[in-house]
């Protein structure tokens, strides 16, 4: 049986992180059936030695007409896709029209700009998706990758090949949980996503708060408990990879942890409501987005979390947004009301503000997530 053939436009972090996903659909036939294309020389050699396939620098459309992919992977930065698109795949596409061969499925990893652009640019007999893969798939030892969520966008336009579309969703299998959104929720649905990673910062709020009032607790357990108090919101069979009992816990930080941790669900899902994103969705996604980042906590030393933030908020992009909105609105009054709440102070109301709070950092970041691109339609 023929085994697809894939070319990788932008052979960058996040087409390598997606390899499992490559391996899954040819087996060992990604050495032959494989090519990336890195934009320039620079780190081109350790991408060699890091792939089973050719990685080579530019002939974008020569690579195309030499290989006549089934399938094009396309991974540039999001404010390249507007050149890359109408200034090669628009005039390759039409030279397939012309000669009466196959059209290519385009899966492009960036929300931005949404499906409903290759639709619109490409033709309406392309089949394009969207596709944001779960970028945490294993911590340590522990495969953590069907606690978080993948997700595709198809365009509500197009009528997909029923073979094309289940290949294109189990093609992101390997990095998650996958669920299907429609285009024009893809990127308030990652925003939401991305509004999840705050886990970390909430540590650093336990950690800090009870190291002022004269207790000394690791992240790893400030993590656990967290985990623990957020149970009653999501129990399901992938959260037992990682053990977490949260035994000996103060009550009282317990109980600001669930509230703590139930309204930012809360606040997150009000806010994926309003952008009319489906209830089930959405709710698996802030949920194991939640548990996924906690994981992390519980597991791997601070200096390691502060570099995968780093590693993750580039320039510009949506987690940068996201802690800048985060530090802007939330992190100094979730720490005064967790020390309130552990000083016998507690406030039960604060649970609105924390779900006021997580819906402007996920509209923060959607609505600077519809800007990264640049194009403007």
């Amino acid at each position: 049986m023929k085994k697809e053939q894939i070319v990788i436009i932008g052979m960058g972090f996040l087409a390598t992180y997606i390899i499992p996903c490559y391996e899954n659909l040819l087996g060992e036939d990604i050495r032959t059936n494989v090519i990336g294309i890195k934009g320039s020389e620079r780190g081109l050699k350790e991408k060699q030695a890091e792939c089973s396939f050719p990685v080579i620098v530019g002939k974008v459309r020569e690579t195309l007409e030499e290989r006549r992919p089934d399938i094009i992977i396309l991974t540039v930065k999001p404010n390249q896709i507007g050149d890359m698109t109408e200034g090669t795949l628009v005039p390759y596409y039409q030279m397939l029209r012309e000669k009466g061969e196959k059209l290519p499925d385009l899966y492009s990893f960036a929300p931005d700009p949404s499906v409903d652009y290759f639709y619109n640019t490409l033709g309406a007999d392309v089949n394009a998706a969207n596709m944001i893969p779960n970028m945490v798939r294993k911590i340590k030892e522990y495969n953590v990758s069907e606690t978080g969520v993948s997700f595709v966008s198809f365009d509500s336009r197009r009528q997909w090949p029923s073979e094309n579309r289940k290949r294109a969703l189990a093609f992101m299998e390997p990095t998650g949980t996958v669920v299907e959104v429609d285009g024009d929720k893809a990127i308030p649905f990652l925003s939401s996503q991305c509004a999840c990673h705050l886990m970390f910062e909430f540590n650093y709020i336990a950690q800090d708060v009870q190291k002022e009032l004269g207790k000394e607790v690791s992240l790893a357990d400030c993590a656990n408990m967290y985990r623990t108090a957020f149970r009653k919101s999501f129990d399901e069979e992938c959260v037992k990879v990682i053990p977490c009992n949260g035994e000996g816990a103060d009550k009282e930080l317990m109980e600001f942890m669930e509230l703590l941790m139930s309204s930012w669900r809360k606040g997150v899902l009000n806010f994926a409501e309003s952008e009319k994103i489906p209830y089930e969705p959405a709710n698996r996604l802030v949920c194991g987005s939640m548990e996924t980042y906690q994981m992390e906590a519980q597991l791997e030393p601070k200096e390691v979390l502060v570099q995968n933030t780093k590693n993750h908020a580039t320039p510009g992009g949506f987690l940068e947004m996201c802690l800048i909105t985060f530090h802007k609105e939330g992190y100094e009054f979730i720490t005064a009301q967790m020390k309130n709440w552990l000083t016998g102070k507690k406030e039960e109301s604060v649970g609105k503000e924390f779900e006021r709070i997580a819906f402007e950092v996920a509209k923060a970041i959607s609505d600077h997530g519809k800007t990264v691109s640049g194009i403007k339609r």
